[in-house]
């Protein structure tokens, strides 16, 4: 009697487990409501799912537009600065011609010095025969025409460079 009972005591629970989960498989598909609204409500959710993505991608897409002109604003800015360090390097190479000048005078100035030294050398010294054999060949006329065409390109450099100077479009 016991044992029957314990038996009719699990089929009962095995049974009303089974109806629990035809019950819970019926509402999940819909087999025993109205199968057309379940659907429609499915793709309604799906679609607003859908609807919140894309405006989420429409606002990243927008953030990223602006950040892209932002970038390039920044790319130009970096080129044309480039371009100015170009300019402003190039400017710095050119030597002025007072400058030049002056170097010019300077470098006539040591060779001059060079002379003196060389001529208080005594006459057997073999350097001093090899520099004085070489002074020898740039004779004083031979300075005095360097220095002239020195003059006279010094001059055009600075005819050049009152040109620049005075021209607004080579500022």
């Amino acid at each position: 009697n016991l044992l029957q009972r314990d038996t009719k005591m699990k089929m009962t629970e095995e049974e009303d487990n089974f109806i629990k989960e035809i019950t819970d498989f019926n509402n999940e598909y819909g087999l025993t409501c109205n199968r057309e609204r379940l659907i429609k409500k499915k793709a309604k959710t799906e679609i607003c799912d859908l609807e919140n993505k894309a405006n989420i991608l429409k606002n990243e897409m927008e953030s990223m537009e602006r950040e892209n002109v932002q970038l390039n604003a920044l790319q130009l800015q970096k080129n044309e600065l480039k371009q100015d360090l170009f300019t402003l390097q190039s400017k710095l190479k050119v030597t002025p011609p007072d400058e030049q000048l002056r170097e010019a005078e300077d470098l006539t100035k040591c060779l001059k010095a060079e002379k003196v030294k060389i001529s208080e050398k005594p006459q057997t010294d073999t350097e001093c025969l090899r520099v004085k054999k070489e002074l020898e060949i740039y004779r004083e006329d031979d300075l005095e025409n360097v220095y002239e065409v020195l003059q006279t390109e010094i001059e055009f450099l600075q005819m050049v460079c009152w040109f620049l100077l005075c021209t607004p479009n080579f500022h």
